[in-house]
């Protein structure tokens, strides 16, 4: 048995390292970049009364601590005239802007030296200037084709005589027309293979990960394992004793439902288990608050929240009881979503056992319908529910990122949630990998549960 749950967990192994690597570098694609919304704005926030030029020396400072000045992977395969530091201009819209100046006039070189010239314009008009040019560099920032550059070249307002300023000026128009003239187009053809060593961010994150080091907050620069920590007691416990639940109450449902004379209670039970099916997760949470949560009907639960202030002091059975109180209804939520399903596959298994021959046996021996289900066919039934558990536990996963984001529980879902809108890169990562690592670890469970309900499975893959 140990030989054959090593060689299964061996083989989950290398998917499990895809799956993570992909969640690591597709997390990457999100919009915008962590931190630039903080430091970059130019309204509100901590460093909006700084300059522009102290607010970009503080974000390029957060990048370098944070390891987002480095390059994402071992190597890179870009088009020819992309440089490999575009990742660090700043702010979003300045990187589209001059990546597609590179892709369209294929000359680094030119490019730099228009984009920087615009840049140093930019800082030479200082706030005196800046709300009255604001529309036309916003303009300029977007602009790409030759004949539009040409046109804003020509239509540049001119300011009061200040010498540093025309001299930007003029700098500016030369860079412009330099770009224009010294364009190779047609470069970002050439594919270019560049090869990053191991000082890439994905290298770091892997070794320390190995390590059990799942690295720091970008939002609020604490361990990710100790958010995690934090989070994953209040989600596994929902998930525990929802699924539990479930199941028990669905396996019951499932024996009565199978059994010949209970007729009329499939016929009230099964289209009620459809309409509950039939309802989404979030509506369903949504008319349990409605119903249960609220004095407009019965309010036997609190509506929202986990109750921080009632969980410090007192005994762990005062905290276990204000702790059930605000899990009563997530639980009750998901139990209920997974209820339909598990009954009816359960129900299934039953009716297509109870019409083989040695179910017919087992009753002509006298053994009652209940004697039946529970000592001949309840093994047999359990192959096609350890395979529905195997995928429901996961699958509740996804339902509490809906349920603790309503009912404001701090667990892994709204964490997830939280992380994704503040492109929290580390928190991301680790949460999808705790996923799949408990995804694999319920796969192993489901072999080891196939193999002591049908020996044959496990000599069959050994």
């Amino acid at each position: 048995m140990l030989q054959y749950i090593f060689k299964r967990f061996l083989l989950s192994l290398p998917a499990l390292w895809l799956l993570v690597t992909l969640v690591f570098l597709l997390s990457r694609l999100l919009t915008g970049t962590p931190g630039e919304e903080q430091i970059l704005q130019d309204g509100g926030g901590f460093y909006s009364k700084g300059s522009t030029a102290s607010r970009e020396k503080a974000y390029i400072s957060y990048l370098e601590r944070t390891g987002q000045n480095l390059p994402l992977f071992y190597f890179t395969i870009k088009a020819t005239p992309e440089p490999d530091t575009l990742h660090l201009v700043h702010p979003e819209a300045h990187r589209t802007f001059l990546k597609q100046l590179h892709w369209q006039y294929g000359n680094p070189v030119a490019v730099n030296r228009y984009f920087t010239s615009i840049k140093n314009l930019e800082q030479a008009l200082g706030t005196a200037h800046k709300n009255h040019f604001q529309p036309y560099f916003e303009s300029l920032y977007q602009t790409t084709s030759p004949e539009i550059i040409k046109q804003a070249l020509a239509s540049f307002p001119k300011v009061v005589s200040n010498a540093s300023i025309n001299t930007e000026v003029a700098e500016w128009e030369a860079a412009g027309e330099n770009l224009i003239q010294e364009q190779n187009t047609y470069t970002y053809l050439l594919p270019s293979f560049r090869w990053h060593g191991t000082a890439n961010q994905y290298h770091i994150w892997f070794i320390n990960a190995l390590q059990g080091d799942m690295g720091i907050s970008f939002r609020d620069s604490r361990p990710v394992n100790t958010i995690l920590y934090d989070a994953m007691a209040n989600t596994w416990w929902l998930i525990l004793i929802s699924i539990i639940v479930a199941f028990m109450i669905s396996f019951e449902l499932g024996m009565l439902l199978a059994m010949p004379q209970s007729i009329k209670l499939r016929k009230l039970l099964l289209p009620s288990l459809f309409i509950i099916d039939s309802i989404p997760l979030f509506l369903l949470a949504l008319l349990l608050l409605v119903l249960l949560a609220t004095p407009s009907f019965l309010q036997l639960f609190p509506v929202f929240g986990l109750g921080y202030h009632t969980m410090q002091g007192g005994s762990w059975l005062q905290r276990i009881g204000i702790l059930s109180q605000y899990m009563a209804l997530p639980a009750i939520c998901l139990t209920l979503s997974n209820i339909p399903y598990l009954t009816s596959l359960i129900y299934r298994s039953f009716s297509e056992e109870s019409k083989k021959d040695y179910a017919r046996t087992a009753k002509a021996k006298g053994f009652s319908e209940r004697q039946v289900i529970r000592t001949q066919l309840l093994r047999n039934t359990l192959l096609p529910t350890i395979t529905v558990l195997s995928e429901a536990l996961p699958a509740l996963v996804a339902g509490a990122i809906v349920v603790e984001t309503i009912f404001a529980i701090p667990g892994m879902g709204r964490l997830l949630v939280d992380a994704v809108l503040a492109r929290d890169y580390p928190v991301i990562v680790a949460i999808v990998l705790v996923v799949a690592v408990f995804r694999v670890v319920l796969y192993l469970l489901a072999d080891v549960g196939y193999s002591l309900a049908d020996p044959r499975i496990r000599h069959a893959a050994s």
